[in-house]
């Protein structure tokens, strides 16, 4: 697998996208429960897919422009940190929401050639893996 994904098992799993949603954690409120909070924090879905021949990751941006977004690889290009915000405007104010992902990527994809296209409010990363030696 070329990535590291998510441990359903894990005393933690889901921790994050529960904080930041409005709902309770463990009897303290969420982020987002704070009214005077204008910045607000979110967790986009994604999904990951693979074939003998690329990899591919699939993410959830609705409202979120292409200038918005910014996405970095990191440690010799084994790591995705994707960063994005949007505003929204309320009863003559704005509100902002943030998100921010890191993917770990695996050594047999070439990540010199990844490419991005944002439409219709989703972003799809993809990646081709590397010829085998």
């Amino acid at each position: 697998m070329s990535l590291s994904l998510w441990n359903n098992n894990s005393p933690f799993g889901g921790f994050d996208d529960d904080f930041f949603s409005g709902s309770p954690v463990f009897g303290i409120p969420a982020l987002t429960a704070f009214k005077n909070d204008n910045l607000l924090h979110s967790s986009p879905r994604y999904e990951v897919s693979e074939n003998s021949k690329q990899f591919r990751l699939a993410v959830d941006v609705p409202g979120v422009k292409a200038n918005d977004i910014k996405v970095d690889l990191e440690r010799d290009g084994r790591m995705l940190h994707m960063t994005g915000h949007r505003k929204v405007e309320k009863e003559n104010s704005f509100e902002e929401y943030k998100f921010e992902k890191r993917f770990t990527l695996g050594n047999d994809l070439d990540t010199t050639k990844l490419t991005a296209n944002l439409s219709d409010g989703v972003l799809v990363l993809t990646a081709p893996k590397k010829e085998k030696e």
